[in-house]
Parts: structure tokens; sequence; C-alpha cells
């Protein structure tokens, strides 16, 4: 049974569990080894965020104990999912390439921004980035203090939005 068939039944979207890496807080050293270190092209944890279809691709260069810097792209029309939502700690994007667009499904806000633009994610709030144009999305993040809680042994729930909210252009809340 799908989601939507789900939400017509009126039974709640299950919640994915996104079980903790080991890497994080200790790439790419544990805290207690602090040190000055350049990270090539290469030294950095590859991956990915998302679901398949809907993912951007990862490039982890720090996670320490007081905060994590990756850089992720975007391919061109493409958006991730699901939202975004850190528990432990603020984000902050650097866009460096394209047009794209900031969108918090609990509120129905949008955003439109553009390379050399940032944006800041307070703790908690949901997000995601679209990227309507036919260029691809590059931005840098930032999320400090922790992008994962050390007690937290069973990783970060991520809760679907059922029904995010959108707005046309000039609608009120």
């Amino acid at each position: 049974m799908d989601q939507k068939e789900n939400e017509k039944r009126g039974k709640k979207p299950k919640v994915q569990l996104v079980p903790i890496p080991k890497w994080i807080g200790k790439f790419p050293f544990p805290p207690e080894e602090k040190r000055f270190v350049v990270i090539h092209r290469g030294d950095e944890l590859s991956g990915f965020y998302g679901f398949e279809g809907h993912q951007v691709a990862l490039r982890r260069f720090v996670s320490l104990d007081q905060f994590t810097v990756s850089q992720w792209t975007l391919s061109p029309g493409n958006y991730y999912e699901p939202a975004g939502q850190h528990n432990y700690g603020d984000e902050i994007y650097y866009f460096l390439e394209g047009d794209p667009v900031a969108f918090a499904p609990e509120t129905g806000e949008t955003y439109q921004l553009h390379a050399g633009d940032a944006l800041y994610i307070p703790q908690g709030t949901r997000h995601q980035i679209f990227g309507f144009g036919d260029q691809k999305v590059v931005a840098i993040s930032i999320v400090a203090p922790r992008i994962w809680a050390a007690e937290d042994k069973m990783g970060t729930i991520i809760p679907p939005v059922a029904k995010p909210r959108f707005y046309k252009a000039g609608e009120g809340k």
C-alpha cells in the first residue's frame, strides 16, 4: 500500500529511521585528536542524501564534535526528498552554483536564491531545495553544533510531511 492509499484510509505515513553513520563526529579524526589538516579532493567522504530519483550527491569534508561541513550537488530540474531537518544544530547553505528555491514544507514559504546567496535554517526546521532551472545547484552546508546527538543511539527520525502546504503567488497565510 503506498502513501497516497494510506492517506485516503486515514493512516499515518511511516516514519523513516536513519541510522547514525559511524563517521559522524569523528571525521577526518576523533575530536580529541584535532590538528591542522588539509582535506584534498578525493579525501572526503562521498555519498548521497535522499530517496532514489530525488537525491543530492554529498562530499563530506569534516564532521567533529562542534560542526559538520559538506558540499552537495543537486542535478538540474530536481529536488531532494525527504525534507531535511536537524534537531541538534542550525544549518547554513552557501550556494556556489545555480538558482535554487528553498521550501519550508510545514509553512509553505519559498525563497528564490542565487549563486553567492546564503540560507540560514534554524534547528528543527524542515527544509527542501528545488532546482527548477537547467543548471545544477551546488552548495556548501555547515551544521553546528551537532548534526546528530551522541546520546541519540537510534539515529534521527525523519517524520514525513503528509500534506505539504503550497501557495500560489500573492496568497496570504
